[in-house]
């Protein structure tokens, strides 16, 4: 049976539709798609971890972060209740949502990271990626691969492929942030998210911008950003 969809949140719902959302997705049937809300900065930086005026505003809070990767770890560990799991992780902008994920779920788990590059340098914009699978067996294993955020598309489908060439028993994926890009064709769908944003370039809680900015504990707007999603 083809896994549901597992659309958590958009930013700035109402708790009503939040419930709703959650309750759906229990029932294991994918919630209807709507229109993704304008999320333009809300309220401005005042962290001494922005000393510059790079960042624009807060668009995701660490408070909505912490609250919904509780809702997507319950959602997770159902899924896979009773067997083991094997998380594949993405570097490196995924290392605080995984920790965090982690750390909620009640399970038994392997993890692996996966090294990838799409953002050389200080580019704001994907110029396709390159990674690098650990040496493993996952023959037989039930995979989830980990991401920090969906931009194109490109990174996600392409470990897909990658993984599923190993014979799992099964391949799932995550991402804490899933933007929207009507402009990509046929790109590919997480099976577990957490919110649905703008296409801006984000920074904050694990993404950044030239190797800055991941240890804000908000997802962010950076000020002069492209229309890329934030560098692994």
């Amino acid at each position: 049976m083809k896994p549901s969809k597992h659309n958590l949140t958009k930013v700035g719902s109402s708790a009503a539709a939040d419930a709703s959302v959650g309750a759906r997705a229990r029932r294991g049937r994918p919630p209807q798609r709507r229109a993704v809300p304008d999320l333009r900065p809300r309220q401005a930086v005042t962290d001494p971890r922005c000393p510059d005026d790079q960042i624009a505003g807060v668009v995701v809070t660490r408070a909505q972060i912490a609250r919904r990767i509780g809702v997507l770890a319950r959602h997770i560990a159902a899924e896979y209740a009773r067997r083991e799991l094997t998380i594949l992780a993405v570097l490196t902008g995924s290392l605080v949502f995984l920790s965090d994920l982690i750390r909620r779920m009640p399970l038994r788990m392997r993890l692996n990271l996966v090294s990838v590059s799409s953002y050389p340098g200080q580019a704001t914009t994907s110029q396709g990626p390159v990674f690098v699978l650990p040496e493993m067996d996952l023959s037989g294993k039930d995979v989830l691969v980990l991401d920090d955020i969906l931009d194109s598309g490109q990174t996600l489908s392409g470990i897909v492929r990658a993984v599923k060439g190993l014979h799992p028993a099964s391949v799932r994926t995550c991402v804490l942030v899933r933007k929207d890009r009507p402009d990509v064709d046929g790109r590919i769908e997480p099976d577990f998210w957490g919110f649905d944003v703008n296409n801006e370039f984000l920074v904050g809680y694990g993404l950044d911008f030239d190797n800055l900015y991941r240890n804000l504990p908000d997802l962010c707007v950076l000020r002069h950003g492209g229309d890329g999603e934030a560098r692994p």
